[in-house]
């Protein structure tokens, strides 16, 4: 009851706030070719209930060719209005319609015509015709260069109804066994994210960083661990600290009473206190950790150095009654520099990595991964060998639904498993690595099996029962 009204309340709203969308859309539909403005065509319902659906009509009008039901990209029939639609998928706006009349809902499987429901498998039919279709699901964002994928293939119809259609219905089983709010909701925002947020390009393209010379210097430059080094980073550490100085003044009087607020004695106040927190930083050991592996302890030793070395300052400046010096300056200058100075480090390693990265694609055969699982175990494979020392990963792929879109250490969950054998998948891919050390036996099996139907070279995290039979495995053999 609660999803029907939610269908009602936000199908009346988005049809009318995309009113005037309609109305160009019809206009332009019109315009272009004879024919009606929206395309009818019957579907399969809820309880198998048919019904002629609403879809913005993207094609000259007649039949499609041989009798199949699918349209891929390429197709002659399709006019430009209706590539641009299609492209934007604003022709399936029109299916709200469809969902203030009680025969859709927002969310569900998406309703297939006769033809296509017909190679559903009998035991799953009565469920998956359970719940009222929808305009989204998981299905839909997965496959949302489904048109594309077909194009591609000799037999768009047996690809469809072999690869395409029975991945599609996992998904729709996986929705009608969990028909929540929440996941409404996730489908939702997969689909808004999906369809209407733009992939934006490699920002190193856009700006002409791809030379493998620049990161070969820069891995060079950055490596190189000498006296000299460390001298010009004790030099960079002292320039932060008086910035942050500096900083916390403009944050404090703003900027135009950054210099009249300032004491005649502030410069020299400043110098003395980077010196301070020089010291300080030395007998924590921070110089002698590199920028560029900068980690958790490295932010402890520079947040207890900024401390100490504030607290001695403020104290000294106190004690020598230098009143010009704002006391807010005193109290905030230490928390400047532990931001500062952290994230300067962070930036350092990110190029550093980011060199040995396109040093190692370079330098060494690439290797581009597929990873079967999108858990702990695969959150960890990626942070440790995703885009270094010449390994990519391309994707993650996971049965569960709800992690679709989701990016873990910089890679997407493409799709479920059994995906692993579709060819945009595939495409370009050298390994699989299977990383579900907590999955059942059977499980690792099927996935092994499958990982081994691709030719690929396949590697695997070892299970749980495998990693305490090698945790045990030196105690057994003293």
């Amino acid at each position: 009851m609660l999803k029907r009204l939610v269908d009602i309340v936000l199908s009346a709203a988005g049809l009318l706030v995309l009113s005037p969308l309609f109305l160009l859309a019809a206009i332009a539909i019109k315009l272009e070719s004879p024919g009606p403005v929206f395309f009818r065509q019957e579907r399969v319902g809820r309880h198998g209930v048919p019904f002629r659906i609403f879809k913005f009509r993207t094609m000259t009008v007649g039949q499609p060719a041989g009798g199949m039901q699918l349209t891929v990209a390429g197709d002659r029939r399709i006019t430009r209005v209706g590539a641009f639609l299609r492209r934007s998928k604003l022709d399936e706006l029109a299916q709200l319609l469809d969902v203030l009349r009680g025969t859709m809902s927002l969310v569900g499987p998406r309703p297939e015509v006769p033809r296509y429901v017909a190679h559903y498998p009998p035991e799953w039919r009565e469920r998956l015709l359970s719940v009222r279709p929808g305009i989204t699901d998981f299905a839909s964002v997965r496959f949302v260069d489904e048109n594309e994928l077909l194009a591609g293939v000799d037999d768009p119809e047996r690809e469809y109804i072999e690869v395409v259609l029975p991945t599609k219905l996992r998904y729709a089983l996986h929705y009608v066994d969990r028909p929540t709010l929440a996941n409404d909701m996730r489908v939702l925002g997969l689909t808004v994210k999906t369809v209407f947020v733009p992939t934006l390009p490699n920002p190193w393209s856009m700006f002409g960083m791809k030379d493998s010379k620049l990161w070969r210097w820069l891995d060079q430059t950055m490596s190189a661990l000498n006296p000299r080094n460390r001298a010009r980073a004790m030099l960079a550490d002292g320039l932060l600290i008086l910035a942050a100085w500096h900083a916390t003044y403009l944050f404090r009087l703003g900027f135009e009473r950054w210099q009249p607020g300032r004491p005649p004695y502030d410069d020299a106040v400043s110098l003395v206190v980077v010196a301070v927190y020089l010291v300080c930083m030395s007998i924590t050991g921070v110089p002698r950790g590199l920028w560029r592996f900068f980690g958790f302890d490295d932010f402890k030793r520079i947040a207890v150095a900024c401390l100490v070395a504030g607290l001695v300052s403020a104290v000294g400046v106190l004690m020598a009654q230098l009143v010009g010096v704002a006391r807010a300056v005193l109290v905030l200058h230490p928390l400047f520099c532990i931001v500062l100075l952290s994230l300067m480090r962070m930036v350092y390693r990110m190029l550093w990595e980011e060199a040995r990265a396109q040093l190692g694609d370079v330098a060494s055969e690439p290797r581009r991964a597929i990873v079967l699982g999108a858990g702990e175990a695969a959150r960890r494979l990626v942070g440790a060998i995703h885009r270094r020392d010449g390994w990519t990963v391309l994707a993650l792929l996971d049965d569960d639904p709800a992690k679709l879109g989701l990016r873990i250490g910089g890679v997407t969950v493409q799709g479920a498993i059994a995906d692993l054998t579709l060819p945009h998948i595939l495409a370009g891919a050298t390994h699989v690595i299977l990383a579900m050390p907590g999955a059942t036996e059977t499980q690792r099996l099927q996935a092994m099996a499958l990982a081994r139907h691709t030719g690929l070279t396949v590697m695997s995290v070892p299970s749980q029962l495998e990693a305490q039979d090698l945790a045990l495995a030196p105690a057994e053999g003293a």
